[in-house]
């Protein structure tokens, strides 16, 4: 991708930053009556804490507690964010503390901006969330700006499953995926001291962020640039001191690799494709759940394949790698129940589909039939949306009276 000057890529920033100011206040609406309407105004229901789990006593009083349910990460993330620095005893209502904790940045970030009051720290990570809705909105913008196309295609990163998933569940994906558009928005107009700081804060956001350091570190490595691969490499620093932080504080329980990363040998996704999940609901909504899960494990597959035409048709460059180390992990990801749950898998692979999409997009006028290796992204959002679709009709019932 050539180089744009300064004067066009600083030409649309005021038109981007509109654009990501309208994406923030779509997520605030859509917060605003879901929580009004299905969840008694109650903002602690975005953190998804079951009644099953374990809560902390000085929280307990104001947590929405949704029943037979054992909750969600963001009710983890919640936890670490009240407690960042492991020093109470928070540490112990956490389902994996050494993994939580090593995903740092959105629970510190939300500490930090309240001056860890305790009180505001729930609404402090919510905010969170929408500024890297923000910031995620605006680089794609940004970037799409610079393929001479509209800004306001910035908006679509509110579809991106990780945007989708972090908004209704308070998980910390939305921000690998903005560090994802981010990284390649300014790897492409040259601002290396920036494309340094992402990776910072990609790489402590959470383990796969580490993904886009290893990715930009071999690009220059291919292009014989060694001393600037030794450069980028120093910004997994800050994440390993916090590693060995952590060693420290926290009392050894489990291996400390996530549970998702337990690669043998098996078929993996394909078979979870040949024998989708079961539910509980009616015969004919469990069948419109179960193809939508197939189609969007296709789509996972179909990001995978994309991710090997492009290395077989096109120079080597830091998005096509990123793709293809995402790929590589979703490749040893063997076992089938690692790919139940399209809010799971999802939202981990929202870069290699976001890669991608943007190669697509950037690539249209030399690859025929180019639009394909969007398909991938579209197929997952159905999936995901409808896990969206009960919130959608308890609002519809809310605003029409009923």
């Amino acid at each position: 991708m050539p180089k744009p000057d300064s004067d066009h890529a600083g030409g649309h920033a005021t038109v981007s930053l509109a654009w990501a100011l309208l994406a923030v206040a779509l997520l605030v609406s859509w917060q605003f009556l879901t929580v009004h309407y299905n969840w008694q105004n109650n903002w602690t229901a975005l953190f998804c804490t079951g009644d099953h789990a374990a809560v902390p006593p000085e929280l307990a009083s104001t947590t929405y507690r949704f029943a037979n349910s054992a909750g969600y990460d963001g009710q983890m993330y919640r936890y670490v964010a009240h407690d960042p620095l492991a020093e109470r005893e928070v540490q112990y209502y956490l389902d994996a503390p050494v993994i939580r904790y090593r995903r740092m940045l959105v629970p510190a970030l939300a500490f930090l901006l309240v001056a860890g009051r305790q009180q505001l720290i729930d609404f402090s990570y919510i905010a969170v969330i929408a500024v890297l809705v923000f910031t995620g909105t605006y680089w794609l913008s940004r970037w799409i700006a610079l393929q001479g196309l509209h800004p306001a295609w910035g908006l679509a990163f509110l579809l991106t499953p990780a945007t989708m998933t972090s908004m209704d569940r308070m998980t910390v994906d939305v921000a690998v995926a903005a560090f994802t558009v981010g990284l390649g928005y300014y790897a492409a107009i040259g601002a290396t001291a920036k494309v340094y700081s992402l990776l910072v804060l990609a790489c402590l956001a959470r383990e796969t962020g580490a993904l886009l350091l290893f990715a930009v570190c071999i690009c220059e490595l291919w292009s014989k640039r060694r001393a600037r691969a030794i450069i980028y490499a120093t910004a997994a620093i800050p994440m390993l001191a916090w590693y060995l932080y952590l060693r420290i504080h926290i009392p050894a329980s489990g291996s400390g690799i996530p549970r998702w990363f337990r690669p043998r040998l098996a078929w993996g996704i394909l078979a979870r494709i040949a024998a989708p999940r079961h539910y509980p609901l009616p015969a004919a909504i469990e069948t419109i759940t179960r193809l939508l899960d197939v189609l969007a494990l296709i789509g996972i597959v179909g990001a995978l394949a994309a991710t090997g035409f492009l290395l077989a048709t096109r120079r080597l460059d830091l998005l096509t790698i990123a793709a293809a180390l995402f790929a590589v992990l979703a490749v040893v990801l063997t076992s089938p129940t690692y790919w139940n749950d399209a809010f799971e898998y999802a939202r981990v692979f929202t870069p290699l589909l976001v890669l991608v999409a943007l190669i697509a997009v950037a690539e249209r006028d030399g690859t025929p039939q180019w639009w394909w290796m969007l398909v991938p992204a579209i197929l997952v959002d159905l999936r995901v949306g409808l896990q969206l679709g009960p919130q959608v009709l308890g609002i519809f019932h809310g605003l029409s009276g009923r």
